[in-house]
């Protein structure tokens, strides 16, 4: 669960936050004025979450066209076809 905290006291303990933010991997949610503003991550947690972001676009972006591909390209059995058929009516 991430701490929060305002941007005056992130300001007085930053770099405490970023220690803690770093090496405990504790995210912080940054407000101001009582309004979420920001949220500080640790690198590795914010890579690995981009990189699963980006794959998951990929999959939904081509997975239609590579099954497409797959069913021009390669033979199959009908009930495979039938089955492709109705998955890319979704």
């Amino acid at each position: 669960m991430a701490k929060e905290i305002n941007a005056l006291e992130l300001r007085r303990h930053f770099g405490e936050i970023m220690e803690e933010v770093r090496y405990k991997k504790e995210p912080y949610i940054v407000k101001r004025n009582g309004r979420p503003m920001i949220v500080l991550l640790d690198i590795g947690v914010y890579m690995a979450s981009k990189g699963a972001h980006q794959q998951e676009a990929f999959i939904e972006e081509y997975s239609t066209e590579r099954v497409k591909e797959f069913l021009r390209e390669d033979k199959v059995d009908k009930a495979t076809l039938a089955r492709a058929r109705k998955f890319l009516k979704r």
